[in-house]
């Protein structure tokens, strides 16, 4: 296995640095490894007209045409299980995931030991910053079934310093029974996830989710945390301190971005480990990774062994708020995931994107739970969308639907659209492992 990969003085580079020292020479290694043995690769750059030889080339890394998820889907289903973009022999692959295919088909993910570590260290880095060490004790509640947010990041944890208490999913009256029982400090879930505990908190075991004890939540896998409403919501209802904490991609890395103490949006935690560019998704023109930039991230994977990636569409659109050091004293850039590209609903003209209804959602926390999602009942273009809407427990029928009202209101004033809103009782909003669609495609 090699070295560790953290280390402290990398976690204080700037982005020029981290660049320079960093990724320029690792980034020229992998493509002289990848284009010399993976399939996938070699055949897809032959396929449109590129030399191999000229493709290896560092300076022209930023021509190479990109990478997108459909692709893989499509390889491993013509050459299952892996695929030609499986870069190693079986005998090196020491353990299998997937992604949670909540696109569509998973993405089977073979990892050599070396990708564990790289996986490992990340996620460490990314759960220190977030405030987690040793004395913490963090329940678990993320999928363990085959998903990299089950085992990797539990491991994670604990090579963060913490004792980790491996609950998964499923069986939410037990896990409140263990978090009375153990008191642990801190909790790693997803934000929609805490309102169904405190729902059932309530009507199973009458009792205030503030009683549990728990100090902090370690939160991802979901977008919301960053509106402030919600995360407000969540530390009044709970009486902790709600952390992003945890941004990343099962297909490229588990965990590689999370805030600190400051709140100043999600550190980069991928230094030497992943390479990242941004893009305008509609021009596909690279764009220059600065204060206030907004594009969709691209990703190269610079020490993946057994699947690596080149220039690879995440989807994910971002926006750069700072590349000086933290006062936390990392170096490095901090962002905000905006919403996804792939996302992006057009009604009659309106760009509509999930994080905006989310923000008018949560001006109705008295009302709704924040959980919400957006209907689309026939292919596009679309003239119109139903959006539903959780409730609060105990808020009265009249209420709800004057509420609904509103909320219809406040989105044609704010958005320029007006959705059918319909409201859903406590729990009526299900979310598979625990994380919630905000997009339902019923076409």
């Amino acid at each position: 296995m090699q070295p560790s990969l953290w280390r402290p003085e990398v976690e204080a580079l700037s982005w020029a640095e981290t660049l320079e020292s960093l990724h320029a020479p690792l980034l020229a290694r992998q493509l002289e490894r990848v284009l010399g043995i993976s399939r996938f690769y070699r055949d897809k750059l032959s396929q449109v007209g590129w030399d191999l030889a000229e493709a290896a080339r560092p300076e022209n890394f930023f021509h190479l045409p990109f990478t997108d998820k459909p692709e893989i889907i499509q390889d491993q289903s013509q050459c299952p299980p892996f695929g030609r973009l499986l870069a190693v022999e079986m005998p090196q692959v020491s353990r299998v995931h997937r992604t949670s295919g909540s696109s569509g088909r998973p993405v089977l993910l073979a990892l050599t030991p070396s990708d564990l570590e790289a996986n490992l260290e990340s996620g460490a880095r990314a759960f220190r910053c977030a405030g987690v060490g040793p004395g913490e004790v963090v329940v678990h509640c993320l999928n363990y079934s085959m998903w990299m947010g089950g085992l990797s990041d539990h491991l994670a944890l604990e090579r963060a310093g913490a004792a980790v208490v491996p609950f998964g999913v499923g069986n939410s009256k037990q896990l409140l029974e263990v978090i009375s029982f153990l008191r642990p400090t801190a909790i790693s879930c997803t934000p929609s996830y805490m309102d169904r505990l405190a729902t059932l908190l309530r009507q199973e075991f009458q009792r205030e989710p503030r009683e549990l004890g728990l100090k902090m939540g370690l939160f991802g896998g979901e977008p919301g945390i960053q509106i402030p409403e919600r995360r407000q919501q969540l530390e009044d209802t709970w009486g902790i301190q709600a952390v992003d904490a945890n941004y990343g991609m099962s297909d490229v890395l588990s965990i590689f971005g999370s805030e600190c103490a400051c709140r100043q949006g999600l550190h980069f935690h991928g230094a030497g480990i992943l390479h990242v560019e941004l893009i305008d998704p509609s021009s596909q023109r690279t764009l220059e990774l600065a204060p206030g930039a907004v594009g969709e991230m691209v990703l190269t994977s610079l020490v993946s062994q057994a699947q690596p990636l080149l220039r690879y569409r995440s989807h994910d659109l971002v926006k750069i708020l700072g590349t000086d050091a933290c006062a936390c004293g990392r170096g490095g850039f901090r962002f905000r995931v905006m919403g996804r590209s792939d996302e992006m609903i057009v009604i009659k003209g309106i760009n509509l994107y999930p994080d905006a209804v989310a923000e008018m959602v949560v001006e109705f926390a008295d009302t709704f739970s924040g959980l919400f999602q957006i209907v689309l009942t026939s292919p596009p273009p679309h003239s119109e969308i139903g959006l539903r809407v959780e409730a609060r427990p105990g808020v009265p029928q009249d209420q709800l639907s004057g509420a609904a009202g509103r909320l219809a209101q406040r989105m044609r004033q704010k958005l320029g659209l007006r959705p059918e809103v319909s409201v859903l009782g406590p729990g009526g909003i299900a979310g598979e492992d625990n994380k919630t669609r905000r997009v339902v495609r019923q076409y």
